[in-house]
């Protein structure tokens, strides 16, 4: 739960530095959880750990169970830099493997 927290408390150090519209547009709340799921969904694919179906059940469920709607998720997943911001964060976590390993 702390070492949640703090991952999340980074992604919106990592939000807030880069300027990123996503924050304008959704809180920084929302982005980090968004960001979060996505990128454990991604790397959990991406290390074949677990189907893309299941990942994403996962990610979704996260989601709602923390108040992020479809519709925020989508805010947050369209906005400018995005993509740049999970792969800075799943950097951050040492690639998909470290964060895979993290995840366990």
């Amino acid at each position: 739960m702390v070492r949640r927290a703090a991952t999340a408390a980074l992604v919106v150090l990592s939000v807030s530095s880069l300027g990123m519209p996503a924050v304008n547009a959704a809180s920084e709340r929302t982005t980090a959880l968004v960001t979060i799921a996505e990128a454990n969904a991604r790397c959990l694919i991406e290390t074949k750990r677990m189907k893309a179906g299941q990942a994403r059940d996962i990610a979704n469920r996260f989601l709602l169970s923390k108040g992020v709607s479809a519709a925020e998720r989508e805010e947050v997943q369209s906005a400018p830099g995005y993509d740049d911001l999970m792969r800075r964060y799943i950097d951050e976590q040492g690639g998909c493997e470290g964060l895979v390993r993290a995840l366990r």
